[in-house]
């Protein structure tokens, strides 16, 4: 008896089928036991990331309310019962607006009723810290130093009044640095634009890596924020708006946005009109997405200036190249990867917090 070889394209299709159905029944599963308020099944993506629908904030949170829970008072109130999106992030379960719940807001306000990272510690970088390559150690004079931190503050944007690092008796908190002797708090002695002398240990001679940081001790607030909604609480936090944190580098065409832990472009884009197409005003900030069949346009999102204050999203993400930045979606579109000087005050920076379930979701 011979045996007959199917042709190749026969077990391909097969494959794909599989896939597909392997897919379907992965979206039919319920992936939240929670009881929080919405849909427990998946209607787009996997569990990694995927879709769930809206919840009306009659249901949930209004941003109000969630304002008063975190005493935000900084900014201004808007679209206070925007519905909520649901979904799933990294096996977590999690709910943003809509649109932006505040503008006229401070990436340093947030920060400061602990609502950025839900890190359990500072975070990456407080307000007014630096951190990354640009910055160096020198043990002959016990000094930290850069050509390109700024530490009095850039004055050609002003920062000369709102982010300096310290003045001289401050205490000053190292971290990262890959000799452990660099990290610690020591005192500063003085400060220049481009050097801190410290006193309280011995530094070693030492070039800045990535996460290298400094920062003023008193800036520093534990980021812990939650609210409890009904019988479950939830822990506050800000978008990841790219890929890494710090970025690496907001210097590159990408901006660094490409990557598996943008939550913006693995949760945001695929909801919006331009994922049917894949017709994004800025191509280089969102490579393939998936099409999650919802269609949201920038108007109902606001994430163009052209429909509302508080267009751009204040995201986690340290802006790698001056560290006083940190990463803002939108502004020109929901595809946008720009930053904004974290202490800057404008009608245009917006808040949209996650609210998320801390425990994994239950398959």
């Amino acid at each position: 008896m011979s045996l007959t070889l199917l042709p190749q394209k026969f077990y391909t299709n097969m494959e794909r089928m599989a896939n597909a159905l392997e897919k379907q029944v992965a979206i039919n599963e319920v992936v939240d036991s929670s009881g929080s308020p919405g849909n427990t099944k998946l209607l787009a993506g996997d569990t990694n990331a995927g879709f769930l629908g809206f919840v009306p904030s009659s249901n949930f949170i209004s941003g109000t309310d969630l304002a008063t829970a975190l005493s935000i008072t900084n900014g201004t109130a808007q679209n206070s019962t925007t519905p909520w999106i649901k979904y799933i992030w990294k096996g977590k379960i999690c709910f943003t607006p809509l649109k932006t719940l505040r503008h006229y807001i401070t990436w340093d306000a947030i920060y400061n009723v602990g609502a950025v990272f839900a890190s359990g510690d500072e975070g990456t970088l407080p307000p007014m810290g630096r951190m990354g390559t640009g910055l160096s150690i020198d043990s002959t004079d016990n000094s930290i130093n850069t050509s390109t931190q700024n530490f009095l503050g850039d004055k050609s944007v002003g920062m000369d009044y709102a982010d300096v690092v310290g003045t001289a008796s401050d205490t000053l908190v190292l971290k990262g640095w890959s000799n452990s002797a660099n990290n610690g708090s020591f005192t500063i002695d003085s400060i220049t634009n481009t050097k801190i002398v410290l006193t309280g240990g011995a530094l070693v001679t030492e070039a800045g890596g990535k996460t290298s940081r400094l920062y003023k001790s008193t800036n520093a607030v534990t980021q812990n924020a939650t609210v409890t909604i009904g019988s479950l609480t939830y822990d506050v936090r800000l978008l990841r708006g790219a890929s890494n944190n710090p970025t690496d580098s907001y210097a590159d065409s990408d901006r660094d946005s490409i990557g598996v832990d943008n939550e913006w472009n693995a949760i945001i884009l695929p909801l919006h009109e331009h994922a049917k197409l894949q017709n994004w005003f800025y191509p280089d900030y969102t490579e393939t997405t998936e099409d999650w069949g919802v269609y949201l346009t920038d108007k109902d999102l606001v994430t163009h200036n052209s429909y509302g204050y508080g267009s751009y999203t204040w995201c986690q993400d340290v802006q790698n190249v001056t560290s006083w930045r940190r990463v803002d979606r939108g502004g020109h579109g929901a595809s946008y990867l720009g930053s904004g000087v974290s202490w800057a005050v404008g009608a245009a920076s917006g808040f949209r917090p996650v609210l998320e379930l801390p425990q994994t979701a239950t398959l």
